[in-house]
């Protein structure tokens, strides 16, 4: 069943000691790794659940939380928030628990990917629905939605993958590893606009992007509870959002084209 006499600190010790850490966010460092052990030891000490049982677990929290954020209420509101934290660090403990019990391996990982696959465009189909509905249906919404959920998933990395077969190389779909980022010097605009860039392109990663519209389900929790007519904070970061992102990955898509080296 569980393993008796496992304590904090050793979930903390066990799961967290790998190097995968380097690659993670700055929210899981400061947040969710700072919570994550608590849930890991009482999982892996008090239950007998897989890893990929609390995948599923994440998976299935992240998904109602994305499609409850379509409701537009203040109560759906503030429940889609609770819920699509819950998934995140959810999302953090299976793999301390895979590590914890020794079955960390490639299928645990492929099944995560899958997750955020999956709960990210619950996410967008939720704030999407949002702005369909504030804008009345106009055709510029129905296009911004079809788009986003369209290329909004990194698909100039899985297919490099597939051509390669490389399970192990190339950025993670979701947050490339941590780097420093050096402002170029000089006036030149390209090598600027690319810094500027690699600054702010974590926001549209996994899991800040998750955290954007938690803020503003927030926002529109407090403008609800106060009277407003309906939803606005929500609906106008997906405006901005959505088409941002699926240009950012079909950008990276056609950057990959000169960047790869084909003869791996």
């Amino acid at each position: 069943m569980g393993e008796a006499g496992l304590t904090v600190a050793e979930a903390r010790l066990r799961g967290q000691g790998s190097s995968h850490l380097d690659a993670d966010p700055t929210y899981a460092r400061w947040v969710a790794r700072r919570l994550s052990p608590f849930a890991s030891w009482a999982i892996c000490r008090f239950t007998g659940l897989s890893a990929d049982a609390v995948t599923v677990a994440s998976i299935a929290t992240g998904v109602v939380g994305g499609l409850v954020v379509a409701a537009g209420t203040g109560g759906a509101a503030i429940l889609a928030v609770v819920l699509l934290q819950l998934a995140y660090l959810l999302d953090v403990v299976d793999g301390e628990v895979a590590r914890i019990r020794g079955t960390a391996g490639r299928r645990g990982t492929y099944l995560d990917l899958i997750g955020h696959f999956v709960q990210n465009r619950a996410l967008h189909a939720g704030a999407g629905w949002l702005l369909l509905e504030r804008s009345g249906g106009a055709g510029w919404a129905v296009a911004i939605v079809m788009v986003t959920l369209a290329f909004s998933v990194p698909f100039g990395h899985y297919a490099r993958i597939h051509v390669l077969r490389d399970a192990g190389g190339g950025e993670h779909p979701d947050h490339a590893p941590r780097v420093a980022i050096r402002r170029p010097s000089g006036p030149r605009p390209l090598p600027l606009a690319a810094w500027a860039y690699r600054r702010v392109a974590f926001l549209w990663n996994y899991p800040a992007a998750m955290n954007l519209f938690c803020l503003a389900l927030i926002v529109d929790a407090v403008r609800l509870a106060g009277g407003a007519p309906g939803s606005l904070a929500v609906p106008a970061l997906f405006a901005v959002f959505g088409p941002t992102l699926a240009l950012k990955q079909v950008v990276h898509a056609l950057r990959l084209l000169g960047t790869t080296d084909w003869r791996a």
